[in-house]
């Protein structure tokens, strides 16, 4: 390019104009040639010097070449601080600010946008003041400081709705959104990415909305609403095929490849993980798409029993996402390292990689992935049953707290497998029994006149349907139906969700030997084991409608056929049926079968939650208590630990009430003495000042169960922050940093 204008600002201005436009196409190299061809002729001061010294600055940050960008960039704010310009002074800030943030000099920058906010604020201008906010809580983010993230962006949104922005409100209530995602506030998240998603259908935004879609999809997993967030992935797959952004596709490939095998779908999962790897790996080696679908083939692997391909997955993802330095992801692998680890009864190995995923993910402030490796942690033997118990409880607050009932049954069911194991599991049955003397002690009268008619139901072939929410009481309604009817038979009980799909046939019908690729020898289905007594199905909305036909087809003829076996075997059972779902609205929306449910329903009760019975709640306290030694025979329950059992809300019901219980008697193992009042704070942490506080704002609420865990390790380790970093998982270090955070000190950590 010829320039002909001598004069000394119209040819500065023009330099600016012609370098503005190769930035626009990213063309850093041809930018940085014109400046340093015309440095020579620009003048160290004035707004037309500053604007091209700060494009010049842009450009050498394009290139990540950030010490010149950074010594230019200083130039450019001398050249502006000189003219009366004070806009494009804070424009100068602002790149000033992103190179800093992009060399990790994350204080320097932080100083530079706020000077930047500071000066566009001063000068009327609010949408550079929106600007600057935007990259300062993005830097925040890439330090997991979410509360001060989530702060600075509530202040943008304030301008961006004076200024009617739909467009910059649009992106902001989805970031909003996605950090309350890390931070486990999903009812916030989807609130604002609901919003997210208006905005942008209104704008016509595809691209925006898609990715909103996907975010709400991945809030919907986290939560086990598989349902929800396979209707969002649905909703966002046509926009991003619109738009054509592979990068995108392989999002939402890897998100429904997760809801797959989170719900029981391998096969399926495969296939879509498998085919984000594929178009991952066509855009670019070692992208962090491509660590993120293999960090989920490696999950699957897992579930497949896979330990080889999981392992061989995980280290090829460690790899990728530790150059990308994702602590989230690192710390993910990290957990499946130490499950591998744990499979390969590697102890040593699988309690420092545990131990070293769950401080990755402290530090991350991630919350759901952290409680993830928490209850793989309290799942593993490789850890004794004290540790065990400690990440379980952590893990059963997170999911109270975040209403995943799912996940909650599943921590709940794990804590009582460590506390009493059943003799014989029976492959995956629950339990197996031969005698039962089961009580269902309740002062609920609608329970009480149920448990009244269950006596009259020996001579009736009609099996019984249990609903309820998650730990309700329906296994032990199951038992003490059992305790009437067929105490001398044998009790039988399964999880249809815990089950495989593929597993679950030759599991509840048996099978032959030669019957399939492995059946090496005859094995009698849980139908079999229960001749004579009584069968529970727990959970038998989550029974795959192929076998619905077949449990229909057993029960009216009693009899069944094992898989590969010719000869019918005559059957004399009592049937439980139990389900926290709504099988009538399933049977209107086809997922589970009409006859069936007709057949089942003969006889059926829905079991109040403990909210409701508050009536109950006293009584199984000290039923519970007493079991554990908790309380002496003529002692009573304290006043001050029964008034925190009563007024919380038991999301988990009764086998929450029970947990905490269990975990009562871990405070009072470590706490040598004092009495159990003392212990209410430790065992209950923020929870029933929670239940009174429900006006508390988003950061309060994260503050406080942070602040609390603390309050209880260090209650549990009367003081000793050394003992307290164990129990919680994490340094010592880390310990000490959050409390100075949280103004905690050695006094406050023992209750009064």
């Amino acid at each position: 390019m010829t320039y002909t204008d001598d004069n000394g600002n119209s040819f500065v201005e023009s330099v600016a104009h012609y370098m503005e436009s190769l930035i626009g196409t990213r063309d850093f190299a041809g930018a940085i040639e014109q400046y340093e061809s015309h440095r020579t002729k620009i003048e160290p001061t004035g707004a037309a010097a500053a604007r091209v010294l700060r494009l010049a600055a842009k450009a050498y940050a394009g290139r990540t070449e950030y010490t010149p960008a950074l010594k230019t960039a200083r130039l450019a704010q001398t050249a502006a601080e000189a003219d009366t310009d004070r806009l494009l002074l804070a424009e100068v800030f602002m790149t000033i600010g992103a190179i800093l943030r992009d060399m990790g000099e994350f204080k320097e920058a932080e100083r530079a946008f706020r000077d930047a906010e500071s000066i566009f604020r001063r000068n009327d201008c609010p949408e550079g003041q929106s600007r600057a906010l935007n990259q300062l809580a993005g830097l925040f983010f890439r330090q997991n400081d979410y509360r001060n993230s989530l702060t600075v962006l509530m202040d943008a949104v304030e301008i961006a709705r004076r200024l009617n922005d739909k467009k910059k409100l649009a992106f902001m209530m989805g970031n909003i959104g996605r950090i309350c995602t890390f931070t486990g506030d999903f009812t916030d998240a989807i609130k604002h990415l609901q919003i997210n998603i208006e905005l942008s259908r209104e704008l016509h935004d595809q691209l925006e909305c898609a990715r909103a879609e996907l975010s709400l999809a991945y809030v919907y997993i986290q939560q086990s609403q598989f349902d929800s967030a396979e209707a969002a992935l649905n909703r966002a797959y046509p926009m991003i095929v619109n738009e054509n952004s592979r990068r995108d596709e392989i999002c939402y490939l890897t998100y429904l490849g997760e809801l797959y095998y989170r719900s029981g779908r391998l096969d399926e999962a495969g296939e879509v993980l498998n085919r984000a790897v594929t178009i991952a790996r066509a855009d670019g080696a070692e992208s962090p798409s491509l660590g993120r679908a293999l960090r989920h083939l490696a999950e699957l692997a897992l579930r497949r029993q896979d330990v080889r391909q999981a392992e061989r997955h995980a280290a090829a993802a460690l790899v990728i996402m530790d150059k990308a330095g994702d602590t989230v992801e690192v710390g993910a692998l990290w957990k499946i390292r130490a499950q591998v680890a744990d499979t390969r009864g590697q102890k040593r190995q699988a309690t420092d990689a545990f131990r070293k995923s769950i401080e990755l993910l402290d530090s991350s402030g991630v919350r759901w992935e952290k409680v993830e490796a928490m209850v793989a942690a309290g799942l593993s033997e490789s850890f004794d049953s004290r540790q065990r118990m400690t990440w379980l409880f952590r893990a059963e607050e997170f999911y109270a707290h975040t209403r995943n009932t799912k996940m909650l049954d599943r921590v709940a069911r794990a804590i009582n497998r460590l506390d009493s194991r059943p003799a014989d599991s029976g492959g995956h049955a629950d339990s197996v029994t031969t005698t039962a003397t089961a009580e269902y002690h309740t002062n609920c009268e609608e329970i009480n006149r149920f448990k009244a008619q269950l006596a009259m139901l020996s001579r009736s072939d009609l099996p019984v349907l249990l609903s309820g929410e998650t730990g309700v009481g329906k296994d032990h309604m199951a038992r003490y139906y059992h305790s009437l009817v067929r105490p001398d038979g044998p009790f039988v009980a399964i999880n249809c969700a815990s089950v495989p799909e593929g597993l679950l046939e030759s599991e509840l019908f048996g099978y032959r030997k030669g019957a399939f690729t492995g059946a090496d020898g005859n094995k009698d289905g849980l139908f079999l084991r229960a001749n004579g007594g009584v069968l529970f199905l727990d959970e038998i909305g989550d029974m795959p409608l192929t076998l619905q036909a077949k449990l229909l087809g057993v029960l009216e003829r009693r009899t069944l056929i094992p898989l590969g076996g010719t000869t019918e075997v005559e059957l004399d059972i009592k049937l439980v049926a139990a389900t926290n779902q709504d099988l009538e609205a399933m049977v209107d929306d086809g997922t589970f079968r009409r006859d069936l449910y007709y057949r089942l329903s003969g006889i059926s009760f829905t079991i109040p939650p403990l909210r409701e019975r508050r009536e109950d709640i006293g009584m199984l306290v000290e039923s519970f208590m007493r079991k554990r030694g908790l309380l002496g025979d003529s002692e009573s329950v304290p006043a001050e630990l029964l008034r925190s059992f009563l007024a919380y809300d038991w999301p988990g019901n009764v086998r929450e009430l029970d947990n905490k219980v269990r975990r009562l008697e871990v405070m009072a193992e470590l706490v040598n003495d004092g009495d159990l009042s003392e212990l209410t704070h430790a065992v209950f942490g923020g929870e029933t000042a929670t239940m009174s506080h429900e006006n508390a704002t988003l950061f309060e609420r994260v503050e406080q169960f942070e602040r609390e865990l603390l309050l209880e390790a260090l209650s549990a380790a009367r003081g000793n922050k050394s003992e307290a970093a164990r129990l919680l998982g994490i340094h010592e270090a880390t310990v000490r940093t959050k409390l100075k955070r949280y103004n905690i000190s050695y006094g406050a950590s023992l209750p009064n």
